[in-house]
């Protein structure tokens, strides 16, 4: 069984349809339709359920997708081992990290990497939601480096850099609360504000504050990204709740300003840089956690 034929399968569990699958890979539906076929044919089970909202995993599909995900790692893992006996000229790095570190910390250490050692690749997973999502694959070893909160410590996760991310009141320049020099999450009481979707580890944390000081808030918009949240802000709707590091450019560039919180709980956020216990890192991979500091990054941003 070829390789690739696993990864198109699980593309189409990724995607939940053939044709979603098949735009992905660059391939025709039809060939991802005849490997299926192939497939479903060798092991004597249907896959898939085809239903209205999409394909569906028989029991079976289940089984094989489970143990499909670890070949294709271990196979990803073999070639880059092999690419490494030739030095740091061919290799992926694969990264898991959380939205509030994607750009002020992460994508700089990429790109400083990338410059010194021009034949390797990312394979990045900026995590939007569910901070687990990070710890996940990390625990599936679908990703070699985790950036994620350090909340629930789990004993096979390897923590290693740790740094500090506090939140803050994002808001215009322009807006009333601008001009103080810290604020409460009382104070947020009736104001326009953005929030993110309830799944979020950055919204748990803070919904966990507000519960402890008592306050109780109505949201104006309800958002999935901190992108749309700063823009919320940025054009003076109302302000918004996250980590300072994620608006650090628009503070430079004074589009948005950070009204730092009084609550401890969310001055002190703890975030770590993470690696599967246990697991040998490749060189490039252990080479780039030498120059991936978000502590320095943090402090340059200052």
């Amino acid at each position: 069984m070829q390789i690739d034929v696993l990864r198109y399968f699980l593309e189409v569990v990724e995607q939940g349809s053939i044709r979603g699958a098949a735009e992905e890979v660059n391939i025709t539906p039809s060939a991802i339709s005849r490997h299926i076929s192939i497939l479903e044919r060798t092991l004597g089970a249907s896959l898939f359920e085809r239903k209205p909202r999409g394909m569906m995993l028989t029991a079976e599909g289940e089984i094989l997708a489970k143990y499909a995900k670890r070949i294709v790692s271990n196979m990803d893992f073999v070639q880059n081992a092999i690419a490494e006996m030739k030095g740091l000229r061919r290799g992926v790095i694969r990264v898991s990290a959380i939205e509030s570190v994607a750009s002020n910390i992460l994508y700089p250490a990429i790109r400083t990497f990338m410059l010194e050692h021009t034949g390797i690749e990312f394979e990045v997973d900026i995590v939007a939601r569910n901070n687990n999502d990070v710890l996940h694959a990390l625990l599936r070893d679908e990703a070699d480096i985790g950036i994620m909160y350090k909340l629930n410590l789990n004993p096979d996760i390897q923590y290693l850099n740790e740094f500090e991310t506090p939140f803050a009141v994002i808001a215009s320049p322009e807006h009333a609360l601008a001009s103080r020099d810290e604020l409460s999450v009382k104070d947020l009481t009736g104001v326009s504000l953005a929030g993110l979707s309830p799944s979020s580890a950055t919204r748990r944390i803070t919904e966990q504050a507000m519960l402890t000081a008592g306050v109780q808030v109505d949201y104006t918009m309800i958002v999935n990204s901190f992108e749309m949240a700063k823009e919320f802000a940025r054009t003076g709707a109302g302000v918004a709740i996250l980590p300072e590091v994620a608006v650090r450019r628009e503070n430079e560039a004074g589009t948005l300003v950070s009204i730092p919180l009084s609550e401890w709980s969310l001055r002190h956020i703890r975030c770590a840089t993470c690696t599967h216990k246990g697991n040998v890192p490749l060189k490039a991979v252990s080479a780039f956690l030498k120059i991936l500091h978000p502590e320095s990054a943090l402090q340059t941003l200052h």
